[in-house]
């Protein structure tokens, strides 16, 4: 006979109100700072193919163009994926989960 569990896949713990709205404004303000990592993340792209296709500039000036993409990149890499766990918490709550998961 199959199990039927009833809960995250994920195993997210339950939140009270209060730390439901902390991760609330916690995710407000990591998509602002997204929005703000995303253009420092443009304006170094730009750099970058700049530094690998305008020639005659300085080897320091094109190194440092590629460090600073890679930096920009991880920034919103971090970012997205704290936002895609601080979305899951909230939406793993009991009131959102919306079907029973078979346990395996």
């Amino acid at each position: 006979m199959t199990k039927v569990h009833r809960g995250s896949v994920f195993g997210i713990r339950e939140l009270t109100d209060e730390q439901r709205a902390k991760a609330r404004k916690e995710l407000e303000w990591l998509e602002k700072d997204l929005i703000r990592r995303r253009k420092r993340l443009a304006y170094w792209t730009l750099r970058k193919t700049q530094a690998e296709t305008i020639p005659g500039i300085r080897e320091e000036l094109r190194q440092s163009a590629f460090y600073f993409h890679a930096r920009a990149q991880e920034l919103v890499n971090s970012g997205e994926k704290l936002r895609a766990y601080l979305l899951v918490e909230l939406q793993d709550q009991p009131e959102h989960l919306p079907a029973y998961h078979y346990e395996h």
